[in-house]
């Protein structure tokens, strides 16, 4: 299979533009959106000799609250939004810089808005069904989320939607995320495949990485409290506590309350193993560059991917997840891939990860 040609294309309202100075796309799989930005310049004279404005602003006549996709090599990397427009000239030189995001950004920033903001014995994906509802994107559930039901929730007025949705899936133990097609993630435990290995003095051009006991304790406990009722009073109900050990070779622990209340202890019991995973999940953090944006010469790098690392300089030899991927063009640097690895554990794969 011949290799793609390694071009951004940005499409609006049927319009295309492939002439870039720069691009820079960035799939943020644990956050609320994926993120782009794309300049374009000229050094011609501004006005032409019969007063027509020159071909580069004819071209870009894209603004703020436009849809757009982006195609990188040939594949869709992003469906979503223009969201800032910037332009500058000066007598002989121009440039158009636009700015924008996947489609879950503006629902990510917009309140819950439901009839009642009631959402009792309703599981999260039914909850964030319901919340994204008004907003016209989609929902993906990977894995296999906790489905237990929340007892009691409701959301304060005015939370925002990715903040609401964060606060439930944490006790949870789902991730929140997106992808850059316009859908939420509920991520729960899964088993994603190795797509590729990144082999050092072979396809790592570069390579940042920090192995670290930061934020590791030898203790987790989560506190909590479940409804007081006729048959649950007293200490039963009012002080229920979860724990879990850590790794930290040095003695500590780390108390957190429970974000609401939680009626059995099993649940409080996982909310502290999910407290767990969010710090022992921190031990790594891997950037590595490489070249182009095509892993096997036809399939673009994807945040989310499983892959394995070999690297002896970093003490690396297991598999990794990328969390974030950013694909860049530009004259000085020209077509890299930027990779931010993480522990599998932390985005809730079963990828298991031993430093050195």
């Amino acid at each position: 299979m011949p290799k793609l040609q390694e071009v951004a294309v940005l499409e609006v309202n049927g319009l295309t533009f492939d002439d870039w100075e720069s691009v820079w796309v960035q799939q943020r799989w644990a956050d609320s959106f994926t993120y782009f930005r794309f300049t374009a310049a000229e050094r011609d004279p501004i006005i032409n000799k019969r007063g027509a404005p020159f071909p580069l602003i004819e071209k870009l006549q894209f603004k703020p609250g436009d849809s757009c996709t982006i195609t990188l090599a040939g594949q869709l990397a992003v469906t979503g939004y223009i969201e800032t427009r910037q332009v500058a000239y000066e007598a002989h030189a121009h440039g158009v810089m636009l700015i924008g995001k996947s489609a879950t950004a503006w629902a990510a920033r917009s309140s819950v808005d439901t009839k009642t903001g009631n959402f009792d014995k309703k599981n999260i994906v039914q909850v964030a069904q319901e919340v994204i509802a008004p907003y016209g994107v989609g929902l993906k559930v990977i894995g296999s989320p906790d489905l237990t039901p929340f007892d009691k929730l409701q959301n304060e007025k005015g939370e925002l939607v990715w903040d609401f949705l964060e606060r439930i899936a944490r006790p949870r133990g789902v991730v929140m995320g997106s992808d850059s097609k316009g859908n939420f993630l509920l991520i729960g435990e899964h088993s994603f495949p190795v797509v590729s290995q990144l082999v050092e003095g072979q396809n790592i051009k570069s390579c940042q990485c920090i192995i670290t006991e930061e934020h590791t304790y030898t203790e987790y406990r989560v506190d909590g409290q479940a409804p007081a009722s006729d048959d649950n009073s007293g200490t039963a109900s009012s002080e229920l506590t979860g724990k879990v050990g850590g790794s930290s070779p040095v003695l500590s622990r780390l108390i957190t309350a429970a974000e609401q209340p939680v009626k059995t202890q099993a649940e409080i019991q996982a909310r502290a193993a999910n407290e767990s995973v969010w710090h022992e999940g921190t031990k790594i953090q891997a950037t590595i560059v490489v070249q182009g944006w095509l892993r096997d010469g036809s399939s673009l790098w994807r945040a989310g991917d499983d892959v394995h690392v070999y690297s002896p300089m970093a003490m690396l030899n297991n598999t990794l997840k990328i969390q974030n991927c950013t694909f860049t063009q530009d004259n000085s640097g020209g077509t890299l891939t930027t990779l931010d690895l993480v522990s599998p554990n932390l985005l809730r794969d079963r990828a298991n990860f031993n430093p050195g």
